[in-house]
């Protein structure tokens, strides 16, 4: 039977069939097959070894007011372009929608977003160099259907863009601590600082250099079943859906501002040369 992978597939059938029957840790297959622990504990996880159908049957003309929001957010967090948050939008969310309808939602960037430092390419130049990590905590209260009270962790590195998310149902010093750390593990860049917006770590990382800010969210309250927002979570966790969307941002398309590299490969590259 013939398998039709996603244009962005980082694995194949056979090595997705050896995750799943490997006895080995989840770091060592990613050490051997040269893909993120991330993939490594997404298909351990399956029992397939096709991809999941992520194709909306409808394209919708007009969006609701959460998914307007939710792209918006997308755009000022990420700075993607147009044709990136679109793809984005479209193969990972499952947000069936066209480029015209997608600009027109698209809000001017907020003031702050504005004559930001600069990336790729340019900041090297001007001696920027991508050795800090900026991590955020937002809160959610979602809908019962999708577990309540939430916690979206999330962190940045502002020279490439690349990042990394995850959704827990609980919140502890430990696993802020925890998530740092393999952060840290999962980041190709060379990382000699952090900087905190709303936690606070209790054990930082050694030769880490931790800069915490007091800066705090109310939770966001979500009142309609993600469901109905990202069409995705009808087939996948929304944990799974935020993974997928930071490997996409990370290693699906090039950037023309990174000298035609992926943020993965912009850092991978740069990890070498050092």
């Amino acid at each position: 039977m013939e398998i039709k992978l996603h244009a962005n597939a980082t694995t194949t059938p056979r090595i997705r069939r050896y995750l799943q029957q490997s006895d080995k840790s989840d770091r060592e297959l990613a050490a051997e097959l040269g893909i993120s622990v991330t993939t490594v504990r997404r298909w351990r996880n399956r029992d397939q070894v096709s991809d999941n159908h992520t194709t909306p049957k409808v394209i919708h003309k007009a969006l609701r007011q959460e998914q307007i929001a939710l792209v918006n957010a997308l755009r000022d967090i990420s700075g993607a372009p147009l044709d990136e948050l679109l793809q984005m939008v479209n193969d990972v969310l499952g947000i069936r929608v066209s480029r015209a309808t997608l600009s027109r939602y698209l809000k001017p960037a907020p003031a702050k977003h504005k004559g930001t430092s600069l990336q790729g390419k340019k900041a090297l130049k001007a001696g920027i160099m991508p050795h800090t990590l900026m991590l955020h905590h937002l809160p959610l209260s979602l809908h019962m259907d999708d577990g309540g009270e939430q916690h979206l962790l999330w962190a940045r590195e502002p020279v490439s863009g690349w990042c990394h998310a995850r959704l827990y149902a609980g919140l502890s010093p430990q696993l802020l601590n925890t998530w740092t750390r393999a952060l840290l593990d999962d980041c190709p860049a060379d990382i000699q600082s952090i900087e905190t917006f709303g936690f606070e770590l209790t054990d930082p990382a050694k030769d880490v250099a931790v800069k915490t800010h007091p800066q705090k969210h109310n939770a966001l309250q979500v009142a309609v079943p993600l469901r109905d927002i990202i069409p995705r979570v009808n087939d996948e966790p929304a944990g799974e859906v935020l993974i997928a969307l930071c490997e996409f941002y990370n290693r699906g398309k090039t950037q023309k501002k990174l000298g035609e590299s992926t943020p993965q490969a912009f850092l991978e590259a740069l990890r070498r040369r050092d």
